[in-house]
Parts: structure tokens; C-alpha cells; sequence
């Protein structure tokens, strides 16, 4: 038998009510002031600094091209290139089209940056760039419409109640925050994902009561459809959502037809776009699912080879490789689903007989929609936790609004079916209290401690140490020509802060000198390398492993350590002279400043001395 849920009743806006939102609202400035601005110190991820960098060209007026150069991806656009247009034809080692990423996180942040282009130039006292910040500002508003979609939502599934404990649980949700300062599109498709499975529920509550359901179905697909060009990966999440229709709807062949006409229609303009510049719909992202399979080498490894051909799928390791990705998903997935404790309870509400059916139903469909997210994520990878919390391929922070609300739901239930005086407002609403606590707690614990040192610390050095300092990529990519090229292990800090063309440290000096010959032919030469601790800072027992990505570069990793022993100028000339004798780039060149050496420059052609620039 059915047990009785917590039903929506209208409440009075009475002062109670009126001072809980009022302190919701002050809550939401602070956490947004906090993490925009003593938290922030720059976008934070690889891909994150790759969009922008699109976002940047998209707003200059050049479209969807990109200034970060990746030898595999560069490869597959002048094998094209040559097969439409002829041998003889040569690609731009400048600047390309991009057929990795998606397209609508760029086109939104390219409307933002285009209103501020005089933000563009890095300050000669600046620490954050400030179209970090507005990228940054743009996901944190996006972060906050999503949380009062789900509010609608939620409260419309149960009751408001619930609705506004789930809000205020994802406003606390440090997960969140984070992915809104990498610059990453996960802010954009929760807002998509928010309203498409709101028009969801909306079909399913029809459904139920017998009403027609195809308004409703077509603003999901719109929304869906969004969805994919705002992450490729999202277009598992829609394959489960097909199934459900399929296994749900009384009309699902016209249903079927109908979203998988206007997904098809938003979606395949992309992949028709990427099939011309590649010849296949899905473009250099081909290749990420080439690295999810056991026997390819890892995506970055693969995208440094420029000799790497299409085609010969090896599934090689290929099971072995996809249970460790979906047990270490099922182990993590509390971390995943950004330690919401309310949320993992959804899978435990699955065992509940809810008394309305269209909440009964829409359950399976987000079960059966993460399934399929899970499915994607197992394929392509997603990285531990203890590696980074804030991957690109993180489809669980889509699912934690609806699944907090239903897990609190459950936990309403339990809670009510205890032996409490219930009469007490502070132990009717116990477990949500119990709830906000518990997910709060460690968030805020740790923020007490991060605040004191932050103050403590001058504006300059709020950076992303040590890999990406943008006042220093900027001083040494000032020093040379704006037509000559870089190469880098961070070729995206090097294009986003330097503002100029950065190719990605190839596979090997071979590959390095079949690029400097094509650069120097196209008169945009690559004259300089410009190395950070990435890989700097890797142990010379494992770079110098045969197996090891950087094995090639092993002597830039021991040249770094040894520059530090040189006693004097002349001894360093020396020491420099001997240990780069072999090396494409011989002419060590160090800005300096306050943090110490982080980066090793070297360029082709000697450059005349210039004063240590002040950071």
C-alpha cells in the first residue's frame, strides 16, 4: 500500500518566510563574492582555458577557430585539407577551426567577452586576468538560474518545502562553485538540463492524467538538443532519454520521431560543420573515444602525435579498463554527486511506492537517463577524484538537483514514520536540518581556515600555482614576434595569456622538427619552447622510463634541475652550452620575478637580454 507523501499547501508569505529568503539571498551574495573573488585566482582547467581561448576569436570576429594547436588535431584538418583541395595544399600553423569542443559554452562566452574587449589586455600589475573573471561570472549566473529552476521543479514534484532545501543544498554545494571557475561548459548544461527535465516532468504529469504530451516532449528536445552542443558527451543522457519515451509513452512512435527530429536538427548542424573541415560528424573528438578504449594511449598522449592515423579501433584491455571506470564511478559517485548526502538517497527512493504516478514515473526516467550519462562517462573516462574534482566529463553534477529532491522526499517519509513530537518545528523539520549539516559541514569548515589565509596573502600571488601564472606566460610570450609560434606542454595558458599561437608539445623532437620546417615554409616559424612544472616538476626516474610521455623530453626535465647549480653567469653560459648541445631549442631565457624560476623558456634564435619584468 501506498504510504501518504508530503502534498503542496499553499503558504502565507508571513515574516518567518520572509526573513528565510531574505538570508537565502544574503547566503547567495556572500558565496558568490567569495568564490568570484578572495577564491578565484584564474580559470582553472586545461579545456576551460581552451574555450575561452575560442570564445576570444569567436568575439574578435574570426569564428569558431582556435589558437591551440594540438599536432593530431592540426593533422586531421590538412589531411582533409589535401584530400578537397589537392597535395600540394598547406594548412595555418597559427590558427585553425576547432572540431573537439562543442560550440554553445564558447558562443556564450564570446558575448560576454565582446562587451568588455578592453579587458582583454593582461595589466602590468594584474594577477587575474579579467575575462576570467567574467567567463567565471557568467557560470556562477548560470549556477544560480539553475537553482531556481530546480526550485520550481522540486517544489512542483512535492511541495515548496522540499523544493527550498534542495535549493539552499545545492546554493551550499561546493562541487558547484568549483566547476563555475574552470571556465568548463558544466554550469551551461545544468541550466539546459534544469529546464529540459522540467518540460520532462511536465510530459510525464500529462502522461498520467491522460493529456496530451507533445508540447511538452518538444520543449525537452529543445532543450536537449542544447544540450549536446553544449557537451557531446550529453548525447548519452539523451539516448536514455529515448528509451524512457520509448518504454513510457503511449504515442511513442510520434514521440520517437518528433524529439529525435529536433535533436537531429540542432545537434547535426555541428556534426554536419565537423564532417566538412574533417570528414567525419564528431571531428577530432573521434579521438577521445579512441583513448577510452584498453589498447589507444591516454587522450593526451594521443593528441601530441602527429603522426597518429584514424581508423584500426583496439579494444585491447578494453574491458578491463571500462569495469575500472564504472566501479571507480559507483565508489565515488557520493564525491561525483558533490557530496549532497541527500542525493546518493535517491537510488533508496526507487524502493518507495509514491502515491502519484507521475512522480513514481518520472523516477525511472532519471534513473534510466544516468544510467546511460554513466555508460558515456565509462567509455570516455572520467578521472578520480584524487586526481581532480572538476573533470570535463562529469555528467553526475547534471543529476544532483532532481536527485536531492527526491531524496529528501524519502527521507520526509522515513522521518514522519518516527515516534517524534512533530508538533516541535525544530523536529518536524529535523531531517533537513540533519541534512543541510551534514552536507554543509565540511564545506564550511574548510572555507573558515581558507579565508584567514587568503587574507594573509597579497593579490599578486592569487594565482593558479604553480602551473599557470598569467603576468609571467604573458612576459615570455611578449618576447617574441606576434608571427612566430611557441610550443608547450600548457599550450592553453600560453594562447588564453599570452594572446598568441601555442602549439602543443609533440610526441617527439622529430615531430617537433617536421613542424618547425612547415612553420618556417609558412613564414610563422616555431622559434621557442616554453615548459611549466607539469612537466618540470616530473621525477627523472619516471621521465626517463621508455614508457613515460615525456620520455623524449628528458633532458629539458634535467636541464631545469641543473641550471639551478651554476654558480656565476659564466658558469651558467657553460652549463647551458653543454647541457642543450642536442636539444631543438638551445638558448635559455629566464624573466624571472617573485616566484622563483616556474618555467623554462628556450628559443631558437638568441635574444638580447632584457630587464627582469616586475610581476
Amino acid at each position: 500500500m501506498a504510504t501518504t507523501e508530503i502534498t503542496a499547501a499553499p503558504q502565507e508569505l508571513d515574516a518567518g518566510m520572509m526573513v528565510r529568503r531574505a538570508l537565502f539571498l544574503v547566503l547567495l551574495a556572500g558565496l558568490t563574492a567569495y568564490f568570484l573573488g578572495l577564491d578565484f585566482k584564474g580559470l582553472s582547467t586545461p579545456k576551460g582555458m581552451e574555450q575561452a581561448v575560442i570564445s576570444r576569436e569567436i568575439a574578435k570576429g574570426n569564428g569558431f577557430i582556435t589558437t591551440v594547436q594540438k599536432p593530431l588535431e592540426w593533422k586531421q584538418l590538412e589531411k582533409r585539407a589535401k584530400d578537397l583541395l589537392g597535395p600540394g595544399t598547406t594548412l595555418d600553423l597559427k590558427a585553425t577551426p576547432d572540431t573537439y569542443h562543442s560550440p554553445l559554452n564558447p558562443l556564450v562566452n564570446s558575448l560576454v567577452l565582446g562587451m568588455a574587449k578592453e579587458t582583454w589586455k593582461l595589466g602590468d600589475k594584474q594577477s587575474v586576468y579579467t575575462p576570467d573573471v567574467l567567463i567565471a561570472g557568467t557560470a556562477m549566473v548560470l549556477l544560480l538560474a539553475s537553482i531556481g529552476i530546480t526550485y520550481l521543479l522540486v517544489s512542483r514534484i512535492f511541495d515548496a518545502r522540499i523544493g527550498g532545501v534542495t535549493a539552499l543544498l545545492l546554493l551550499l554545494c561546493e562541487l558547484l562553485w568549483k566547476f563555475s571557475q574552470t571556465g568548463l561548459p558544466q554550469m551551461l548544461m545544468l541550466f539546459l538540463f534544469s529546464f529540459g527535465t522540467y518540460f520532462l516532468y511536465k510530459a510525464v504529469e500529462n502522461e498520467a492524467q491522460g493529456r496530451s504530451s507533445l508540447l511538452w516532449l518538444a520543449l525537452t528536445g529543445g532543450f536537449f538538443g542544447l544540450l549536446a552542443l553544449a557537451h557531446w558527451l550529453t548525447l548519452w543522457v539523451f539516448f536514455g532519454l529515448l528509451v524512457f519515451i520509448a518504454l513510457y509513452f503511449t504515442r511513442r512512435v510520434l514521440m520517437l520521431g518528433m524529439i529525435l527530429a529536433i535533436v537531429g536538427l540542432i545537434a547535426g548542424i555541428w556534426g554536419w560543420m565537423n564532417y566538412q573541415r574533417t570528414g567525419n560528424p564528431l571531428g577530432s573528438g573521434l579521438y577521445a573515444f579512441y583513448s577510452g578504449l584498453g589498447g589507444a594511449s591516454g587522450e593526451e598522449a594521443l593528441f601530441r602525435d602527429l603522426e597518429q592515423t584514424v581508423g584500426g579501433l583496439n579494444f585491447q584491455g578494453f574491458l578491463r579498463k571500462a569495469v575500472a571506470n564504472a566501479l571507480g564511478q559507483v565508489s565515488e559517485l557520493y564525491g561525483y554527486l558533490g557530496g549532497v548526502v541527500a542525493a546518493p538517497l535517491f537510488f533508496l527512493s526507487l524502493l518507495h511506492p509514491f502515491r502519484r504516478k507521475e512522480i513514481a514515473d518520472f523516477r525511472w526516467a532519471i534513473l534510466i537517463m544516468w544510467f546511460f550519462g554513466v555508460v558515456g562517462m565509462t567509455l570516455y573516462g572520467i578521472k578520480s577524484l584524487h586526481e581532480t574534482q572538476t573533470h570535463e566529463n562529469n555528467l553526475h553534477i547534471l543529476f544532483v538537483p532532481v536527485m536531492t529532491g527526491y531524496g529528501l522526499a524519502f527521507l520526509s517519509v522515513l522521518w514522519n514514520r518516527l515516534n517524534l513530537p512533530l508538533q516541535i518545528p525544530a523536529v518536524r523539520n529535523g531531517h533537513f536540518i540533519l541534512a543541510i549539516l551534514i552536507s554543509a559541514l565540511p564545506f564550511v569548515l574548510n572555507m573558515i581556515p581558507r579565508v584567514v589565509d587568503l587574507n594573509k596573502i597579497d593579490k599578486q600571488f592569487r594565482v593558479q600555482y604553480p602551473v599557470y601564472i598569467p603576468r609571467l606566460i604573458k612576459d615570455y610570450a611578449d618576447l617574441l614576434p606576434e608571427n612566430e609560434i611557441i610550443v608547450s606542454d600548457i599550450p592553453w595558458a600560453v594562447s588564453w595569456y599570452g594572446q598568441r599561437s601555442s602549439f602543443w608539445l609533440p610526441k617527439d623532437q622529430g615531430q617537433l622538427n617536421t613542424l618547425m620546417t612547415l612553420g618556417k615554409d609558412k613564414g610563422t616559424p616555431i622559434s621557442a619552447i616554453l615548459l611549466s612544472p607539469q612537466l618540470l616538476w616530473t621525477h627523472l626516474s619516471e621521465a626517463s622510463q621508455p614508457r613515460s610521455e615525456f620520455f623524449a623530453w628528458r633532458q629539458y626535465v634535467m636541464f631545469y634541475p641543473a641550471m639551478g647549480l651554476a654558480k656565476n653567469d659564466q658558469e651558467s653560459t657553460a652549463l647551458q652550452g653543454m647541457l642543450s648541445s642536442d636539444l631543438p631549442m638551445k638558448n635559455y631565457y629566464d624573466v624571472g620575478g617573485p616566484f622563483g624560476r616556474l618555467y623554462l623558456f628556450m628559443t631558437e634564435n638568441k635574444l638580447t637580454p632584457q630587464p627582469k619584468a616586475e610581476n
